[in-house]
């Protein structure tokens, strides 16, 4: 991957060009203390990425990656610097990451899978430019981006044509049958007539993809079903994935990662299409973000960071008013912030919620936690 580097600290730039020397998969094709005269020679290059310190003079490293990413959107932009306050904007800007100096070689090979992940234009070639700059978003509403473009939605002629497709995009990469098919969407049917609804609705499938080359979402026949398969396609669901696997400790080097991944859970997995069969999947990737949300916000606690930790535990509360954990904790932390009239309106809330919803009341756990805040406020 050819790399330039800017920074304003000479020192700095030396050091991070050993490590990634080191790294073995850079090639370093300039580095510059002036931003002008490394912009010049990003313009100028078959330039695949940019190390760029935030801190700069006469502009700022945002301003100047703004500058590139408009000319150059398949670049690969990594921010580094000595404070994290700018990491929100940083991928605002949809930068690959964000590096806080002193930069440990661990967190810098972090960097490397993330690159490896993306896959983006420029880090295999410009020939596969074409293939490497599309989006597909499976955490929200269904949409498909190319580049920073929403493509327009598909509109389907059946209402099962557009669950054979969902239920294959479920199951990309894999062979579903047709007898699968047949006993999810017409079991009730004589297989002479099922048969029939099944290839037309498979045929009016490939009629909506044909505004898709081949190359980007190719739907094929097999000895006894379909395959779907994707191209150059960056799905939300396999980045979260891909996280998660990693197992990353949450540290300050981690955070903005930690901050970026948990963005991508926009809404509920294939949100609008109450299909049986994905509601699993969709459960599935609730108890993660719940689970990421509440490290996330514990940590914010240890680190006395309580407005940070109250941002993301009122994000829990609003989606899942009955996820009893993040109640606790939502008051908790209004407590040590003197919200003292949130902690009542929470618990108020918690119980009205429950009795209505499922008929039950908070956990023992809660009911003493609150009891005991409201004697020790009563007696203070």
């Amino acid at each position: 991957m050819r790399a330039i580097l800017i920074d304003d600290e000479e020192l700095a730039l030396k050091a991070l060009e050993r490590q990634l020397h080191a790294l073995g998969c850079f090639e370093i094709i300039g580095k510059y203390t002036d931003p002008l005269q490394g912009q010049q020679k990003v313009e100028e290059t078959e330039t695949d990425i940019v190390f760029l310190d935030i801190h700069l003079p006469e502009l700022s490293g945002i301003e100047l990656a703004e500058r590139l990413l408009e000319r150059r959107p398949d670049l690969q932009v990594v921010f580094v610097t000595a404070y994290d306050k700018y990491a929100i904007k940083a991928f605002e800007l949809n930068a690959l990451d964000y590096l806080l100096k002193p930069i440990h070689t661990d967190r810098l090979k972090l960097t490397v899978r993330r690159l490896n992940a993306q896959q983006k234009p420029g880090l295999a070639g410009r020939a596969a430019s074409a293939q490497t700059s599309w989006r597909m978003l499976m955490l929200d509403a269904f949409r498909i981006y190319e580049g920073s473009q929403e493509l327009p939605s598909l509109q389907w002629r059946t209402a099962k044509a557009q669950e054979i497709f969902f239920y294959l995009l479920h199951h990309r990469g894999k062979v579903v049958s047709k007898a699968t098919l047949i006993e999810l969407l017409w079991a009730d049917f004589d297989p002479n007539r099922a048969y029939p609804q099944l290839y037309t609705a498979v045929y009016h499938i490939r009629k909506m993809l044909e505004p898709f080359s081949r190359e980007r979402i190719l739907l094929q026949n097999t000895a006894d079903g379909y395959l779907l398969k994707l191209n150059g396609i960056c799905l939300d669901v396999d980045e979260f994935d891909r996280f998660i696997q990693a197992g990353l400790e949450l540290s300050n080097d981690t955070l903005p990662e930690y901050e970026r991944i948990l963005k991508l859970f926009k809404s509920e997995y294939l949100e609008g299409y109450d299909y049986v069969w994905a509601e699993l999947e969709r459960q599935r990737f609730q108890l993660q973000w719940i689970r990421l949300k509440l490290n996330l916000v514990r940590w914010y606690m240890g680190n006395a960071e309580y407005e940070q930790a109250f941002k993301h535990i009122e994000q829990v509360c609003t989606r899942y008013p009955l996820e009893e954990q993040a109640q606790l904790l939502y008051m908790q932390i209004s407590d040590r912030m003197g919200f003292h009239f949130l902690v009542q309106r929470q618990y108020v809330l918690l119980e009205t919620v429950m009795e209505a919803e499922v008929a039950e009341k908070p956990s023992r756990e809660i009911v003493k936690w609150y009891r005991d805040w409201d004697n020790k406020r009563q007696k203070g």
